[in-house]
């Protein structure tokens, strides 16, 4: 059975494959359609090509043909495609990636559009996955009541998201600019932090940013099956470098969407494995989005304190108003 780095491999490959082929068939088609339309086209490109030979031969065996031939053709062809609208290159493929075109090497190193095929394979082997109509474009902030909830003139519940709607957006315009990337989701159970999370996650895989979203109880189940099978005798090697390989992008990958913390088995290895994939992001200056239902002073009082402590210090807290939205649209819709 193929190990996951092959599976994973074989995948890429075929991607790149497929890619190949749509450019030259896309190419093939473009020719016969222009071919077509314009039958002196085909002409011009047939004579082109002889003229090219008969210099080719010329050269080889020093005879002396008509030597401007070639560019005499050439020249018409090049009045004809300007005169006709006709951009120049319609014979080339156009790759998908022009600048590894489409074989994922360039100079004998990997090509940063292997990393983006990657990102869109990896995710499939994790147990969560971001829902596909979680975007900007479906957040309605209709759902959230527009009146004052105190007799203070406090900002209703519509104002305050929002307010965290349009720092979400800010933050994927400004991702790679800003300098504090860590936000934390605090709020009832059904308020739009999953949601806005996703949001976030979707936009910048847009632009190329790679992107992990995994439930908290997952996350630690993963982290945990990994450090077992690296500390185990013998353990399975497909599992371990699967489970290696999870981890690792825990650790590396740019944005990780951690969701529903606190609703996992607090003990004191899952307090360890958050402090240390907290401390190993941050540290490496990698950007980390955690929803929880738990406010950031309740987690001192569930965790230990290094970790609210984290928290609070690495974190900007943004904080959702009360009210369940899935309730609410039940009723309305009933």
């Amino acid at each position: 059975m193929a190990n996951l780095t092959d599976k994973i491999n074989g995948e890429i490959i075929r991607v790149y494959e497929r890619r190949r082929h749509n450019a030259f068939a896309a190419r093939d088609a473009r020719i016969a359609s222009l071919y077509a339309g314009y039958p002196e086209l085909e002409d011009y490109d047939r004579k082109l090509r002889s003229a090219g030979l008969a210099r080719l031969m010329s050269a080889m065996e020093a005879t002396g043909g008509d030597e401007g031939a070639f560019d005499r053709i050439a020249s018409e062809r090049q009045t004809f495609l300007s005169e006709r609208g006709i951009e120049d290159g319609y014979d080339k493929p156009v790759f998908y990636c022009r600048a590894c075109e489409d074989t994922g090497r360039i100079q004998n190193k990997w090509c940063f559009c292997r990393r983006q095929i990657l990102q869109d394979i990896l995710p499939a082997y994790f147990p969560d996955s971001m829902s596909p109509d979680h975007t900007f474009a479906e957040f309605n902030l209709n759902l959230y009541d527009s009146a004052s909830s105190d007799r203070n003139h406090a900002s209703s519940a519509r104002e305050i998201m929002a307010k965290n709607l349009q720092a979400a957006q800010f933050y994927t315009s400004n991702f790679f600019q800003l300098q504090d990337r860590q936000l934390f989701f605090s709020g009832d159970p059904g308020t739009g932090k999953t949601f806005l999370m996703q949001c976030i996650g979707h936009r910048l895989m847009e632009e190329g940013v790679a992107v992990i979203y995994i439930s908290a109880p997952n996350l630690f189940d993963l982290i945990t099956r990994y450090k077992r099978l690296q500390q185990s005798f013998r353990p399975d090697p497909d599992q371990l470098e699967e489970a290696t390989m999870l981890n690792n992008a825990f650790l590396t990958w740019d944005l990780l969407l951690i969701d529903d913390l606190g609703t996992e088995l607090a003990t004191q290895e899952t307090f360890a494995q958050l402090l240390g994939l907290l401390d190993t992001r941050h540290n490496r200056q990698l950007a980390t989005i955690i929803a929880s239902n738990l406010k950031v002073p309740d987690f001192a009082k569930q965790y230990d304190s290094r970790i609210a402590s984290r928290l609070m210090g690495n974190f900007l807290i943004y904080s959702f108003p009360p009210g369940d939205l899935r309730l609410r649209h039940l009723k309305e819709g009933g």
